[in-house]
């Protein structure tokens, strides 16, 4: 597929995909005859696996040492799965503290109300 039917399946600009495409985060495209980038279905694949990994606050480069794993049969991977229970517990540490926030507003927003006028 061209890159219009690339950036059109995958939701993601022609600037991004070669952004990528540059730093070695997709298999590099073939070249047809009049020099236009080739790209697969697999190339497909790993963009959708880039923008949920980016969606997810991965960096570009946890992603790009990520990829071999995903190419082209995600074999299992226990660093990998460590890499995303760290991930996991890091946000789980964020839902924590901005709970703990939300119940320091809730105090004093509470003390605000009860306080005589």
């Amino acid at each position: 597929m061209l890159i219009g039917e690339l950036e059109r399946a995958s939701g993601l600009g022609r600037d991004t995909i070669r952004f990528y495409e540059k730093r070695g985060l997709i298999t590099p495209p073939s070249r047809r005859d009049n020099g236009y980038r080739e790209y697969t279905e697999q190339t497909l694949a790993e963009l959708r696996f880039v923008r949920r990994a980016r969606e997810l606050e991965f960096r570009l480069d946890e992603i790009r040492e990520a990829m071999p794993h995903f190419r082209p049969e995600p074999p299992f991977c226990d660093e990998l799965e460590a890499r995303l229970r760290h991930k996991r517990e890091a946000f789980c540490a964020q839902i924590r503290a901005a709970e703990a926030k939300i119940g320091m507003i809730d105090d004093l927003l509470a003390r605000l109300v009860a306080a005589p006028r």
